[in-house]
């Protein structure tokens, strides 16, 4: 599957209706989405893995995880409105090995290959990224998490040994009242980690 193709399936999922903005829930917008997945890919960590998608929301990371080949993927929210679009989501496209779990990530103790997600940005609520790296850490040895691009990320990054790649902007659009603007670019970055991969001797 190239990344036209996958671009096209990922446009035609259900998105949802209402976004809560406690959680500081925002749409993954296609274009990075494909730029996580494609780069985890390349990498050697999405392809025939045991794949988690954290907070999956519609599912858009989860499902072109399994459109790339995951040997399976677990999508967990603690939004059951979001556990039930993303398990529709991946219904509607026959695709096997996809799990739907309403449950905190914080809460998760099975271990995966590789985990993926878009956390909160903290703009609008308390989320503490340092501890959801640490979280992710105990549970996978690869990660691939998009996060707001700007000083104070980069510095977290360095100061836990993890790996920064810059994807752009990401374009949140107005999802509740006190918005004034349809659409906000926010300058995001992939904070990842990616061990070497062992090899016998």
């Amino acid at each position: 599957m190239n990344r036209i193709e996958m671009s096209d399936r990922l446009n035609a999922l259900d998105m949802p209706v209402h976004y809560a903005i406690r959680m500081e829930q925002y749409p993954t917008d296609v274009r990075t989405a494909v730029e996580l997945l494609f780069f985890a890919d390349s990498l050697g960590r999405i392809n025939g893995k045991d794949v988690a998608d954290f907070g999956c929301g519609n599912g858009i990371l989860g499902i072109g995880a399994a459109l790339l080949g995951a040997k399976s993927v677990d999508f967990y929210d603690i939004d059951g409105s979001m556990v039930s679009l993303a398990q529709k989501n991946f219904t509607k496209l026959n695709l096997t090995g996809c799990k739907a779990y309403l449950e905190d990530f914080f809460d998760v103790e099975k271990r995966y290959d590789t985990v993926i997600a878009n956390p909160p940005f903290g703009i609008q609520s308390h989320f503490n990224i340092k501890a959801f790296i640490t979280k992710v850490e105990g549970i996978s040895d690869s990660f691939f998490l998009v996060f707001k691009s700007n000083s104070q990320s980069k510095e977290l990054a360095q100061k836990m040994g993890v790996k920064i790649k810059e994807l752009g902007a990401i374009p949140i659009p107005k999802t509740t009242k006190f918005h004034k603007k349809k659409w906000v670019d926010i300058p995001v970055c992939l904070i990842y980690n990616d061990p070497p991969v062992e090899t016998g001797t």
